[in-house]
């Protein structure tokens, strides 16, 4: 197998990740679970270019809008942010929520963590 191959197979090992957030009750009360595919460099170029200044927390949000997923009724994944919803995490949602949310998605899973899957 070659290198790319492996690189890609290894992106693709990954699958769907998740983080439970407890203090986004659902209408049931139950945390809230927020799921995500890995993000790949395409989509860290799409954020780089959006902030000029790397040290702008409001790029946190612009993560979640991108890549944040939660299950509708019928369990399947959809986006869990509308662009406009932008607004709400930046002002008016846990800064330090939004910042725990938005930094899992970006950490990268090791491959022992994916094979547990």
């Amino acid at each position: 197998m070659s290198v790319i191959d492996s690189a890609k197979a290894h992106f693709e090992s990954l699958g769907i990740q998740s983080i439970e957030v407890p203090e986004w009750k659902d209408t049931d009360g139950k945390p809230s679970m927020i799921y995500w595919n890995p993000i790949n460099l395409y989509e860290k170029n799409l954020l780089f270019k959006k902030s000029d200044n790397m040290s702008d927390v409001s790029i946190l949000a612009d993560i979640l809008v991108m890549k944040a997923l939660d299950k509708d009724d019928k369990g399947e994944l959809q986006k869990a942010f509308k662009p406009e919803d932008k607004f709400a995490l930046r002002k008016k949602a846990d800064s330090n929520i939004v910042a725990t949310v938005a930094n899992k998605i970006l950490l990268d899973t090791s491959f022992e963590e994916a094979e547990k899957k």
